[in-house]
């Protein structure tokens, strides 16, 4: 194989970084999804109330400013991104694996292809008849288009991410200071459709997921630049020998933290009506740009923070873990439970409430999620979607076979 595709050395245990990174990452997902698509209501409709950009304040509600700040600051556009990072450094894992079982390049970039298009056959179900917002498909298409170069210099590849990344954050910073002075939109796709039924959830659902397809080279072409960035992370291993690569991981924390603190805090304050409230939908925008940059920041910071653990999983982590070994089981997970929670045909839980009510419901999503990983945990069982997608991708075995050199003796 390339020497680009070098694998890392054997570590005796399966990291413990990634999966709880994933296992965070879900919470924040839920929480931001709850609020920009599932629980569309007045606070969040009406451009003219206070935080609408965050799913809506409740004046003189301490609570509500909490919530407002708190999600403006760790939950819009820090999930995700970390999310996508952790997609490139994932396929990098499964490189080396196939790296170390003597697999050429010609033969791994098959098999990465097949996984990575079976991810995409099960986003586009998901988009097109359970949620439009899904992100799997995105994902699926990013893991191909990887697989095509996964053999090119780290140094090409890192040029490439960079300047995308760049270039796309530096017209959204535009777009964010032109709404200063004049009227803007703040990009997101309202929910489509009368919800009012389960057969109007579907056909509305239908019409958003064709909308998304629409907008999948641009989603591949942003996150993708973010997988490039787990990838290389991967090859370089940058979350297996913290030490060494401790310099790269503390400057990404810190380019999270000063977005956090000096974008995602301003944000939430003009929600509340501290700062002007005039600057809430440039801010909104302004996170929507720079955001992204937290994605690798996050994950940073976790591998600094869990450095001295010796990659054994504490006890306040586990279900962390168990949920992030189980990461697609838990999404598409949430979609069903969000059905099930907060439509208006169903129990329609938080369907009234501002940014409080609707993170409450989003943290009961996700806890019910957590519960049902440690379930499947304690009794040895992968998550189902986790298992047929094996399956699907490597044949019936569900695992990566080495390759063998048959000889014959006498």
């Amino acid at each position: 194989m390339d020497q680009h595709m070098a694998p890392p050395a054997r570590t005796r245990q399966r990291l413990i970084v990634p999966d709880l990174a994933r296992g965070t990452a879900l919470l924040g997902i839920a929480l931001a999804n709850v609020t920009s698509a599932w629980i569309v209501n007045d606070f969040s409709q009406d451009k003219s109330s206070p935080g609408w950009t965050l799913g809506g304040v409740q004046d003189g509600s301490l609570i509500d400013d909490i919530s407002a700040v708190f999600a403006a600051m760790f939950i819009h556009v820090r999930g995700l991104p970390m999310f996508s990072t952790l997609l490139g450094f994932g396929f990098g894992l499964v490189a080396a694996s196939m790296a170390r079982k003597g697999y050429s390049a010609k033969e791994a970039r098959r098999v990465l292809v097949r996984r990575y298009a079976m991810l995409a056959v099960f986003g586009l179900v998901h988009m097109m008849l359970i949620f439009y917002g899904d992100i799997m498909l995105t994902y699926g298409l990013i893991g191909m288009l990887l697989a095509v170069g996964f053999t090119w210099s780290g140094r090409t590849l890192r040029i490439i991410s960079y300047l995308v990344l760049g270039l796309l954050s530096a017209m959204g910073v535009a777009g964010a200071y032109m709404t200063l002075y004049f009227e803007g939109d703040s990009g997101a796709m309202d929910r489509p459709g009368d919800f009012s039924s389960l057969s109007a959830y579907f056909a509305g659902n239908f019409d958003g997921g064709l909308i998304m397809l629409a907008s999948q080279p641009f989603a591949v072409i942003q996150l993708g630049a973010l997988s490039t960035i787990g990838y290389l992370w991967a090859r370089e291993r940058v979350l297996i020998d913290v030490q060494r690569h401790r310099r790269t991981l503390i400057t990404w924390t810190v380019i999270a933290a000063v977005i956090v603190v000096g974008v995602g805090l301003p944000w939430g304050l003009s929600a509340i009506g501290v700062l002007p409230t005039e600057w809430e939908l440039p801010l909104m925008m302004l996170n929507q740009a720079v955001g992204l940059f937290t994605g690798p920041g996050i994950l940073a910071a976790l591998a600094l923070a869990t450095d001295s653990l010796n990659n054994e999983v504490p006890g306040w982590a586990r279900a962390f873990v168990a949920l992030g070994k189980r990461s697609m089981s838990g999404y598409l997970a949430q979609s069903v439970l969000f059905i099930a929670l907060v439509m208006p045909f169903t129990l329609g839980l938080g369907a009234e409430a501002s940014v409080s009510g609707q993170l409450a419901a989003g943290l009961l999503v996700w806890l019910i999620t957590l519960g049902l990983a440690v379930a499947l945990d304690r009794a040895g069982h992968q998550g189902p979607f986790e298992w047929a997608h094996r399956r699907l991708s490597y044949g019936k075995t569900g695992r990566i076979e080495p390759k063998h050199d048959v000889q014959i003796t006498r």
